[in-house]
């Protein structure tokens, strides 16, 4: 299991067996194509920040012109998800250096992988991480397979871990809001 702070959703995945390990010129590829991946998913997950004067009739229209590109870029995910043939979405724990996934088949233990995870529906496009299955362990009607990432650069490794975080900060939000809305029904204590 990926240890510290973990993403968990259900999302598109494919894996596949490799026989090899990357050479330093395919490794250096795809490094560089997940930095960019990454760099969008950012890119598209950020918020505006509140100002703290509401007033403010230029930060007012910067979050609405913001809101109109993510509507756009939105209904342009949708339909680019539509043309592409993405994978079908998994249980899926991913952690900074290793992952978990809920399959109904399973590549074998020790085996190599390459991983394309679909992690934005805004941004269809995988990152893919290349590592060694731990383990497998088979449970009612699936395989869960665990992955030991291998050969991600600093800079993916970091961009996972802040992707994570602010995943981890929004359930945390979402929670607090659930809960206040929960209490505000209830009314006030007797």
């Amino acid at each position: 299991m990926p240890t510290g702070l973990i993403y968990e959703d259900v999302i598109p995945l494919r894996w596949s067996a490799v026989t090899l390990t990357l050479t330093e010129a395919q490794q250096a590829r795809l490094q560089e194509a997940n930095e960019e991946a990454l760099r969008m998913i950012a890119a598209l997950d950020e918020h505006p920040a509140e100002t703290s004067n509401e007033h403010d009739v230029i930060a007012q229209e910067l979050q609405r012109l913001d809101f109109k590109l993510n509507l756009v870029l939105d209904l342009v995910g949708q339909l680019l998800s539509q043309h592409l043939v993405l994978p079908a979405p998994m249980p899926v724990r991913l952690g900074s250096n290793s992952m978990e996934w809920d399959a109904a088949d399973a590549p074998g233990v020790g085996g190599l992988v390459n991983v394309e995870l679909f992690l934005s529906r805004k941004y269809p496009r995988a990152i893919t991480l290349h590592g060694r299955v731990h383990q497998v362990d088979a449970l009612k009607g699936v395989h869960r397979v665990e992955v030991i990432f291998e050969g991600v650069s600093a800079l993916v490794q970091e961009s996972l871990e802040k992707f994570i975080f602010r995943h981890h900060r929004r359930r945390i939000a979402h929670a607090r809001r659930a809960l206040g809305a929960e209490v505000q029904e209830q009314g006030p204590l007797p």
